[in-house]
């Protein structure tokens, strides 16, 4: 359960995370590339330029995906989004969550806050989670805001131009639902340990870059046949991360001390 403490806590962390002067290119900017250029981009590059099956088949055949005899534009949108993009949409959790968890004590130094939030009646387990759940609201929200931006913006351009009805595959709940969160929890674990020991959030931002080099991998793979995902395999992800962060968290916090927050 969560205090009232720890609520104002996350209360003033989702406050920061609007006021601060680079708001957009931390929290707006990747969003809007993954969730509407690309996205919105490749479908009208599909319908409006008259594209055939020809065109993808070399880069299907890759990823051993069957397009339909004629190569129909509806069905080549609806591969492209529920096959190709998931996996591109992974990327907006780790890097949103990125920016505030690395910010989440070194700001704190930063602002020399710290000492007071330190003596606060918290302990150090109701501030570390306090945190956690204030990252993880963002990350959520924003991942969530993303698909629904995307979708209604596919669905009108799709009906609009083809006059048939999209609807994103199964692949997406386990996407949205499932590996998105245990993703961004499991990132934000380890960018708040960094944080903890980082002096500035320009360092523990660099170290905690790292966190998407998993996910390149799993592109890189994709294209290349050599990791195909499918709607089980990504529940089966989200599992395994889910688990990874929980586990994590616990090793995490038993170094967590007073005396390393504050040198």
């Amino acid at each position: 359960m969560v205090n009232n403490m720890q609520k104002a806590l996350i209360k003033k962390e989702l406050n920061s995370v609007v006021k601060t002067k680079s708001f957009f290119t931390d929290y707006l900017l990747l969003p809007l590339i993954f969730a509407v250029i690309f996205p919105v981009g490749g479908v009208l590059m599909i319908v409006l330029m008259d594209s055939s099956a020809a065109e993808f088949e070399q880069l299907m055949n890759t990823m051993m995906i069957t397009l339909p005899a004629g190569g129909e534009d509806f069905a080549i949108v609806s591969i492209l989004i529920n096959n190709i993009f998931p996996i591109f949409f992974l990327m907006i959790p780790p890097l949103i969550v990125t920016a505030m968890a690395a910010a989440s004590f070194t700001g704190e130094k930063e602002r020399r806050t710290l000492e007071t939030l330190l003596y606060s009646p918290m302990s150090l387990r109701e501030i570390f989670n306090a945190k956690v759940i204030a990252i993880l609201l963002v990350g959520s929200l924003v991942t969530i805001i993303s698909f629904l931006t995307m979708t209604v913006l596919v669905g009108g351009i799709v009906w609009l131009l083809l006059g048939e009805l999209f609807i994103p595959g199964l692949i997406w709940l386990a996407v949205i639902l499932l590996v998105s969160p245990a993703f961004a929890f499991l990132g934000i674990i380890v960018q708040v340990r960094i944080s903890a020991k980082a002096q500035r959030s320009e360092e523990a931002y660099q170290k905690g870059g790292m966190l998407v080099l998993p996910l390149v991998l799993l592109i890189v793979g994709q294209f290349t046949g050599v990791l195909l995902l499918s709607a089980w395999m990504f529940v089966g992800l989200g599992v395994v991360l889910g688990l990874a962060g929980w586990l994590l968290m616990r090793m995490a916090f038993r170094k967590f001390t007073y005396e390393e927050l504050l040198r």
